[in-house]
């Protein structure tokens, strides 16, 4: 969501996706040139450096504070897409439903696990969205029932082209384990598919992408840009 993550997002460039581009450097001696074979390999990446750096600036949150995060700072960007395909869009991209399958999942959940988008469709097929303005107010939350995480609150004031004001409210729970945290959202770790690692290096780059491509960054790529950027090719 901030700079902060594109920063890691760079350093996952530079890190990861370096290509080799060793060269025989040529000797001149008079008229002749002498080619001299150099032995020059890739340099160790110091990933134990890197890893000190995001323990020291990673924003360790918690499913209640990013939960809050989202229904605070994303959440109401839902309501002034243009048309059904960009609201769509901007649905899948919040709740990082991007890969193919997770999009047709989603249209199958629509009824059952996506219910406020379903009533945010229905609002752009009717006409009452997009909206010209939102207000996000009385924002709260409260341990849930089954005292397994939080149950947070929102409320969401919608001025309308025709001059008129509708309010939405979200209730969204957020589990306290962050691998769950809430059916709507795709939080399965972005290193699922790397293979698994042959030696020492090979688990701290394993664990610097990991931690390096925070949700935060990934949920706003393509899955194809995803692939591009830890190279699973």
């Amino acid at each position: 969501m901030n700079t902060k993550y594109l920063i890691s997002l760079s350093v996952l460039l530079i890190a990861g996706c370096t290509a080799n581009n060793n060269q025989v450097p040529m000797v001149h001696t008079g008229n002749n040139e002498v080619s001299m074979v150099q032995d020059n390999p890739n340099p160790v990446v110091d990933y134990r450096k890197k890893l000190e750096i995001l323990d020291r600036l990673e924003n360790h949150d918690t499913t209640l504070s990013r939960m809050i995060e989202l229904l605070a700072i994303e959440w109401h960007h839902l309501f002034t897409q243009k048309d059904e395909n960009n609201l769509w869009n901007t649905y899948i991209s919040l709740t990082w439903n991007i890969r193919p399958d997770e999009k047709e999942q989603v249209k199958r959940e629509l009824s059952t696990v996506h219910k406020e988008f379903a009533n945010y469709l229905n609002m752009q097929k009717q006409g009452i969205l997009p909206a010209k303005n939102v207000t996000v107010n009385n924002l709260s939350a409260e341990r849930n029932s089954t005292d397994d995480g939080y149950l947070v609150q929102a409320s969401y004031l919608l001025t309308l082209h025709d001059g008129t004001t509708k309010e939405v409210k979200v209730e969204l729970n957020a589990d306290d384990n962050m691998e769950t945290f809430n059916p709507r959202f795709n939080t399965i770790a972005t290193g699922e598919n790397l293979p698994e690692p042959k030696n020492e290096q090979e688990e701290l780059r394993r664990e610097f992408i990991l931690r390096a491509l925070d949700y935060n960054v990934i949920k706003k790529m393509t899955y194809d840009e995803i692939i591009e950027m830890i190279d699973m090719k």
